[in-house]
Order: structure tokens, then sequence, then C-alpha cells
């Protein structure tokens, strides 16, 4: 992990440039844990006073864009360019080419995303899955206004030494996506060319005199920002799903301490799932029930590898139930929009064959016609590949040779 985040546990604040001397033993691929994150911003005109924005804009911060991936995926990286759709919600806050980039990516797991802060000090929180296959987590938010400044959270993995972590609170500093030359934070577009790799803001770098989080004075900037991340719940598939389309027979549950099993019993075998209760200090703000499977299992979603599916569906019915607030006329009022799956148009027709005679390659595609939202179901392939063409040799043969 970058040295750009400062991360602190069990109230012992450590500076890390690397997670590995915490060992390299993964989590099991069959416990799936919800995490939730906060951010908690500190970015005031007492703390950060040198042309700090009052307003068009005042200082405030985009929404939250959050990937839990494995080690494919990199959402960004010090020293290294950002993607297109990151430098469009760097020095835009569009984030419409970002969720493109992920749509399809296989090392994603989760995709989610928190509301904006509207102020330069507050909190925004968001909850997402992450499992032992999946145990990285990127986060991406704009610093409002900015030329392309951002905070984030690089590929931190929450797995450590084959445990999940409990609590972990990193601190960021700010950063550049070095696609815009702007010192300040309401300079002009002025895009830097070539585009340069994403780097650090720090107290003394860079070090213009023009530069807004320039303070020659101080060895750092106090913590703008603060990433926490609190485990909520950790379910653990004791068994697959029984291939056979055998019939659900019998619904039980037991109790023994702070553990509550589930299991549904079928033909061939049993699914067992357990789900261990929250940190005290938080359980009153989870509305995730223990029901962890539902009462029924059709006979179509029974298969292999479909119990994790299954339970994630389930526990994703659970976190996305709405709460409600009364307004001013004592009408129920929602305040969470629900989940939203990706929707992808109908294939197209296969290409032509790229080659006339020998082996070629024809492709097919689909679009995307709404992205997923608010942690629903992430977009499918959007394109296909297939042989064709044949055997026959491209050598003009000439027969005759008068």
């Amino acid at each position: 992990m970058s040295s750009s985040v400062r991360w602190l546990m069990l109230v012992t604040v450590v500076t890390l440039t690397s997670q590995s001397s915490f060992g390299s033993q993964s989590c099991s691929p069959d416990k799936l844990t919800v995490y939730r994150v906060y951010l908690n911003t500190m970015w005031s005109r007492e703390v950060f006073p040198k042309q700090y924005p009052e307003w068009r804009p005042p200082a405030q911060w985009s929404q939250i864009i959050g990937r839990s991936h494995n080690s494919s995926y990199e959402l960004f990286k010090v020293g290294a360019k950002v993607s297109p759709g990151l430098k469009i919600f760097a020095e835009q806050g569009d984030t419409n080419l970002l969720d493109q980039e992920s749509q399809g990516e296989g090392g994603v797991f989760d995709e989610f995303n928190a509301p904006p802060i509207t102020e330069g000090t507050g909190q925004s929180e968001a909850e997402f899955f992450i499992d032992g296959n999946h145990s990285l987590v990127s986060l991406v938010a704009r610093v409002v206004p900015s030329p392309d400044w951002f905070i984030g959270v690089e590929s931190f993995n929450l797995c450590v030494e084959g445990l999940w972590l409990e609590s972990v609170i990193l601190e960021v500093d700010p950063m550049d996506a070095g696609s815009d030359n702007g010192f300040t934070f309401t300079s002009p577009n002025w895009p830097t060319i070539p585009q340069q790799p994403v780097s650090r803001i720090t107290a003394q770098s860079p070090d213009h005199p023009a530069n807004s989080f320039f303070y020659p004075d101080r060895l750092q900037h106090p913590p703008i920002a603060t990433f926490q991340f609190v485990k909520v719940r950790e379910y653990e598939l004791a068994r697959e799903f029984d291939a056979s389309p055998s019939p659900v027979r019998q619904v039980y549950h037991q109790t023994s301490g702070d553990r509550t099993t589930y299991a549904v019993e079928q033909g061939g075998g049993a699914v067992a799932a357990a789900a261990r209760r929250p940190h005290p200090r938080y359980e009153d703000d989870f509305v995730v029930s223990n029901d962890v499977l539902p009462a029924a299992v059709s006979a179509a979603s029974v298969g292999p590898g479909s119990s994790k599916h299954a339970l994630i569906n389930n526990i994703m019915n659970k976190i996305s139930k709405r709460r409600y607030k009364k307004n001013r006329r004592g009408r129920k009022m929602a305040t969470q929009r629900p989940r939203r799956d990706c929707v992808v148009s109908e294939w197209t027709e296969w290409s032509p064959c790229s080659k006339t005679c020998g082996i070629g390659e024809q492709v097919r595609t689909r679009e995307v016609k709404k992205h997923a939202r608010r942690q629903g179901r992430p977009c499918p392939l959007l394109s296909e590949a297939q042989w064709c063409g044949s055997a026959r040799d491209c050598i003009d043969h000439k027969y005759f040779d008068w």
C-alpha cells in the first residue's frame, strides 16, 4: 500500500509503506463479509486557511466511488496514470465512464457508492461485500472545487493473517490525478500534456507558492479526511448446495453463544450459513436481519457453486430494506433508494469474419442501457468472439502457367 495512506487500528497510529509485513495468508473464499465504510472529512478554514473556497462552489466532496476486488483490478495507483474514467471523475465528477470501465471486469466483486458531503467537514457512509477471493477495497472521492484532486484508498487489504479486520481507520492526503496543471482550487482548465502519474499532495509538494495546499511552515498536513472500515457481519458457507433437484424438506436454526446457524436441508445434503453479530458499539445502527437464508429455495436456484450467489442475494435483500421517516405531513418517506441491477441490450449480429480464407474471428457486442447502482448486480461481459472461416489456405493456386 502506498505511503500516502496512514492507518490506525486499536487506537494505535501506524504509518505503512506495505502490508506485506502482516503476512500473506488469505481469508477463506467461503466467507462472505459485509463492511461499512465511513468517510469523515476535516477540510475547514481553521485547519486549511489558504485560499479556502467559500462560494461558487464552497468546499465540499463528491460522492464516494468504491470497488471491492482482487489484485487483477486497479481503481488507481500512485505512480501510474489514471484511466480515462477516473480522469473525467477527478476533473468533473462525472462517473459514467468510470462505471463503464468496471462493467464486465472479472476482478471486481462489488461496486458501491456513498452520498456526497456538501460541506468541507462531514460524514458519508456505505456498505459493501467482500470475500476471500476479493479482499481488496479501493475508493475515491473528488475534492470540490479543484483542478483534478481527489482522496482515496488504493487496494487496501481487509484480510490480515487469514482474519478479517474488525475495524481500521485510514488517514488520507489529497492526490493529484496528473491530468490538469492547475495549482489552485478554482484554476481554469489547463490540461497536462503529456498526462502525468498520480502523485501525493503534501504541505511541501508541489512547492509552488500558488499551490492551494502549499504550507512551507508545516512538515505535513493535518488529516484532511479518514476512511473507517467496520466489519458488520461475517457469513460462512459450510457446504455447497447439493446439485440434485430434490425439494426443500425442512428449515431449522440453532443458536449457540454469539453465533446463530441457519440451514436448509435438502435431498442429498444441506446448506449452512453462520452470521456473527456486529461489534456491540455499532449493533444498534444496523438493519441487517439474522435471517440469512430464505425460508424456501426454488429448485432452479440449486446447483453447483450457486450457494454463495443465493446467500448474497438474500443478504442484499436484507441490507436493501428501506428505512422510513415521516415528513411534515406525517407520510412515510423513503430515505434510501433501492438497488438497481445493470441492464444491457440484446446481442448484435455476429460481425463478418475477419478473414475471407483461413481461420478468422468474428465478434458480437451489447451495450449498457443502465449501469448498476447502489450495490446492484454488475453488468455481464459486453463482447464475445468466436472462430470463423475454414481450413482452406489463402494461396492463389495457378494450375496452368501459359
